[in-house]
């Protein structure tokens, strides 16, 4: 299964990647991104049907992991359409204002399922087997409406917890664009950066972990998500689901930190060349 998914996940983020770079209007964009997550979990929910879990690790794994990172994108472009098409034309006050009601509805959304979200925050697994398997029962009482209807596909706090991280995603989306209001870019016209990352994306990864870890940007005043949002924009590059990739940074057996590692070992070697140059 492990595979198979990860597979299609990088599928998913080529899908993704090309429609951004033919793609200039951002609402068609969605749009076209929307349809091209949709294809791809309809793939998964076929494989899935026929396939039996080895063990109630690989349950979780599924249900915690794999399956929120095809859902949340689903998610986070549907409401996406739906927070542009109804953005005010008008004053950089009135935008600012719808802007910041959205993300209310956002808190009010995380408020309603604190538990889950205090529980996905904290990274915790203590109670994995009594929220993401197919007999978990929910954690809260209020159901909202999902995008996941399918009992043979989903979980209710996996679903939910999708809902989450991409409610998460675009609050940054919403900070990005008020950011850009106050400092008077336009962002249907705003130019991509030139540069690119050319390491890999778990390297890039690790590397904004560290750093906040470190509290190196804005006296580690800024969360993750956002010190990834900004080298997402500096490199031109989308990480996708950058929270899966630090699990399995954790659960490496040697080497948690493989990048930094040898980001330290090349500026020792850099050192040790410039010293014998003299």
């Amino acid at each position: 299964m492990k595979a198979f998914v990860e597979t299609l996940f990088m599928e998913m983020e080529e899908s993704l990647k090309r429609v951004t770079k033919e793609t200039f209007n951002e609402l068609q964009k969605a749009e076209r991104c929307g349809r091209a997550v949709n294809a791809i979990l309809v793939r998964l929910r076929e494989f899935m049907l026929n396939y039996e879990f080895r063990d109630l690790e690989e349950e979780i794994s599924f249900f915690k992991h794999y399956k929120p990172m095809f859902l949340m994108e689903l998610i986070y472009f549907s409401e996406l359409i739906y927070l542009e098409a109804n953005k005010p034309i008008g004053k950089k006050e009135q935008v600012k204002n719808y802007y910041h009601h959205v993300m209310d509805k956002f808190q009010e959304f995380f408020a309603r399922n604190h538990q889950l979200y205090i529980y996905h925050q904290l990274e915790r697994s203590d109670l994995d087997e009594q929220l993401f398997l197919k007999d978990s029962k929910p954690v809260s009482l209020l159901h909202d409406y999902s995008f996941d209807f399918d009992p043979a596909f989903s979980t209710f706090n996996s679903s939910k917890l999708a809902k989450i991280m991409a409610y998460e995603n675009l609050t940054e989306y919403i900070k990005q664009q008020l950011i850009k209001l106050e400092m008077g870019i336009d962002s249907r016209s705003s130019e991509k950066s030139n540069n690119e990352w050319t390491d890999s994306k778990s390297a890039l990864i690790e590397l904004a972990y560290a750093l906040h870890s470190r509290g190196s940007v804005n006296h580690g005043k800024s969360d993750v998500k956002m010190i990834i949002s900004i080298m997402e924009s500096l490199f031109n590059v989308k990480v996708g689901n950058f929270y899966r990739t630090f699990q399995s940074m954790r659960d490496r057996k040697k080497g948690r930190t493989i990048f930094l590692d040898s980001l330290k070992d090349s500026l020792v070697k850099r050192m040790d060349d410039t010293d014998m140059g003299y």
